[in-house]
């Protein structure tokens, strides 16, 4: 708007000037016709309780939400439909579709809610009275009866589905009823409790016999071994006094052995007085042995035969109580697992049926919940069905009347839409230009384009000299002293930190103000250091035919690259100032050598405190970009209002692609402008100004240059004006 402003307000203006007469073409009387509807925000309810029959919460968005709903096109279509055939007709030709007639009602009808009441108000408005209101009361009615039958298609929906889920939960609890059924047959009982589980009992029994078993098993072990271990430790008793006993109360041995003692004795008195050789005394003696050695068998006879049947007696006694002591803990033990695999077969049974009766509890809850979710939805239903009889809320509290004379006309509203048309497309074809212009005209262009701002904007650089314009002075005291000077301070600081002292000045295009921003540059240097060398490092030009008054052969950078001079040829000394030049040189056209370029600045540099580099565009010229290798500091220069963005971000990719140690934008409002000014657009107008402009109106203009100068100058004045603000 700040640049285009006085443009948009001329073109603007003209605009509307040229179709100010349409508003006496198109004018037309101007009909309203209003009615009111009441939307009540309290409805008694017939039956239920639950209904929310109360809006007073959310009325103020209910009434909006209506009046909105009251406008949209469907409504609209179904109340045309619902006019007589000669009142809609009387709004719009019968040709034209319903749709195309509702859509055009959308911008001619509104419903507005009254503030601080309950009341809507229905506006409709036209250029003829007749329609308006039989539209309105058919609009009013149609709106009602849709309301009614959403609400009863909501209810029908309602109840279809609560209908829909009756039947599903009624199968459902058929379908638990027969689980139920046949799971009280597997387990025997249809009370689910564990104080009904037969099983679990049967075994808690099992376990008090098992109980008592296992204590009579332990008893009859324990006597078992017991019995075990003292038959094995009588083995161990020796039995000779019992047997002593035996033999000493046998009375047969006793008296035998007295007979034989007696015997003995009459023997042993027959032989006395017997030599032991005597014949008879051995007979005798012999006898005497016989009889001696019966007795002993007898006595041992006796003997064995007592031992006998003491041990016989003994083994009969003990395995008879062994005997005994195993039948009875093999039958405690026999006890013992019978009642334990019965337990064990009652246990498994006591889960099952445990299982079943948990499974029981379950049907029986999700049984019991179907049903008290089935006797809410029968109860739901009840009241959907008698709620459907409520009446509505909205109710037609005044009817639409047919207008008797019109309102107003159109006048301002065609004026209005005309102004607001001529200013807009103006404005518009402003704004597309400048979103598809990528000219850069302020400091954030810059900062867009490389990441930060201009290190100096140089504003105004060039002064008029001469009353033609064009001719414009190139000597270095045209230029701001206090901006090209803060440009030097700049410079120097980097040389003082970084010991930068080869400048190189080279521009995104031509024209953009390099030669005279590198020389003023130079001499605002030069106020603060002892030596600085400009170079005119724009060879690559072709050669130009001079008359030879002008030529000028003084030596320069060409020549030195070429061999012909030596450095200090090549240099010219100011007199009187600090600054030597090394010009271009005799430019041949050919090719340049270029191995020497770094060898020369590298004894430069150790001569001078600052090196400053004229060169060409950047992206014009490859000796160009071998400078920047060789630089410190590349000023890249770019035109306000002239350069292009893409070229400053493609000279700045190509100079970060080199390595260049610091790179300076630089942002020049004094070059030559590649933009055609105020006058010069209409003394030669492009194609684009020809076809949207008339040659009488293009002839008007040219006939009044001073007031085209005034505007130019005008225009300069707003931009040093938004330069000075960047």
């Amino acid at each position: 708007m700040k640049r285009y402003g006085l443009f948009i307000v001329l073109l603007g203006g003209f605009l509307f000037a040229m179709l100010t007469p349409l508003i006496f073409v198109v004018k037309k009387p101007y009909y309203e016709v209003h009615s009111l509807m009441k939307v009540d925000p309290t409805v008694p309810t017939l039956f239920s309780n639950s209904e929310q029959s109360s809006i007073v919460s959310y009325y103020s968005r209910y009434l909006n939400t209506t009046a909105q709903s009251m406008t949209t096109v469907d409504i609209l279509r179904k109340a045309l439909d619902a006019m007589e055939p000669e009142d809609r007709e009387e709004l719009f030709p019968r040709i034209i579709p319903s749709e195309t007639c509702a859509a055009i009602l959308q911008h001619r009808v509104s419903v507005t809610p009254n503030r601080g009441s309950h009341v809507l108000d229905l506006k409709i408005s036209g250029s003829k009275p007749e329609g308006l209101a039989e539209f309105l009361n058919a609009l009013m009615q149609t709106y009602m009866d849709e309301t009614r039958k959403t609400n009863n298609n909501s209810n029908s929906d309602r109840l279809r589905f609560l209908y829909a889920q009756k039947n599903v939960i009624t199968q459902e609890m058929s379908a638990i009823e027969r689980d139920l059924d046949s799971l009280t047959k597997d387990i025997g009982t249809s009370s689910f409790s564990e104080n009904h589980n037969t099983a679990a009992m049967s075994r808690n029994n099992l376990l008090m016999a098992y109980n008592s078993a296992l204590n009579e098993r332990l008893v009859a072990e324990t006597r078992y071994r017991a019995v075990m271990k003292s038959h094995q430790e009588l083995k161990g008793v020796a039995l000779d006094p019992i047997i002593d006993e035996i033999v000493l109360n046998n009375n047969a041995l006793t008296q035998t052995e007295s007979w034989t003692y007696k015997e003995l004795q009459g023997l042993r008195s027959t032989t006395d007085g017997l030599t032991e050789l005597n014949p008879e005394r051995i007979y005798v003696e012999d006898r005497m042995r016989s009889m001696e050695g019966y007795a002993r068998e007898l006595r041992e006879n006796v003997r064995n035969q007592a031992e006998q049947i003491i041990l016989g007696k003994r083994d009969i006694e003990t395995e008879t109580e062994l005997i005994i002591a195993k039948n009875d803990y093999e039958a405690t033990k026999a006890k013992e697992d019978t009642l334990k695999a019965k337990i064990s077969a009652s246990t498994v049974e006591a889960k099952r049926v445990s299982i079943g009766i948990h499974r029981g509890e379950y049907l029986s809850a999700h049984w019991q919940n179907k049903f008290d979710l089935l006797h809410n939805i029968e109860q739901r239903i009840t009241e959907i069905e008698i709620e459907k009889k409520a009446p509505l809320r909205l109710s037609v509290m005044s009817v639409a009347r047919k207008p008797g004379q019109p309102l107003k006309s159109n006048i301002n509203k065609i004026t209005l839409m005309l102004f607001i048309g001529s200013f807009g497309l103006v404005i518009g074809s402003f704004g597309l230009y400048e979103f598809l212009d990528d000219t850069i005209r302020r400091s954030i262009d810059v900062t867009h384009a490389l990441g930060y701002p201009p290190v100096q904007t140089i504003l105004n650089l060039r002064q008029q000299v001469t009353e033609n314009e064009e001719e414009l002075s190139l000597a270095p005291d045209d230029f701001r002293a206090h901006q090209i000077g803060s440009l030097a301070v700049k410079l120097f600081k980097e040389k003082e930190k970084e010991n930068s002292r080869i400048i190189l000045f080279t521009g995104t295009d031509e024209g953009v103000g390099t030669s005279s921003i590198s020389v003023s540059c130079a001499k605002a240097l030069s106020q603060l250091v002892s030596r600085v060398l400009i170079i005119d490092g724009d060879i690559e030009a072709a050669p130009v035919d001079e008359l030879d008054e002008f030529q000028i052969n003084l030596p320069g950078l060409c020549d030195y690259l070429d061999g012909k001079t030596t450095l200090a040829e090549s240099i010219i000394s100011t007199p009187g100032d600090n600054i030597d030049m090394m010009y271009a040189g005799n430019i041949t056209g050919g090719t340049i050598s270029r191995q020497k370029i770094g060898e020369l600045m590298s004894e430069l540099k150790e001569t001078y405190d600052f090196i400053c580099i004229d060169g060409a565009p950047l992206l014009n010229s490859h000796l160009v970009e071998q400078f920047a290798l060789h630089s410190d500091i590349v000023a890249l220069i770019a035109l306000g209002d002239s350069s292009k963005y893409r070229d400053l971000k493609k000279a700045a990719e190509l100079l970060v692609l080199l390595g260049v140690p610091g790179i300076a934008p630089i942002l020049n409002f004094g070059g030559i402008r590649k933009t055609l000014s105020f006058v010069e657009m209409f003394d030669n107008p492009p194609d684009f100004i020809r076809r949207i402009v008339p040659e009488n109106i293009i002839a008007i203009i040219r006939r009044s240059p001073s007031g085209l100068k005034f505007i130019d100058k005008f225009l300069a004045f707003v931009q040093r004006l938004q330069q000075r603000k960047n």
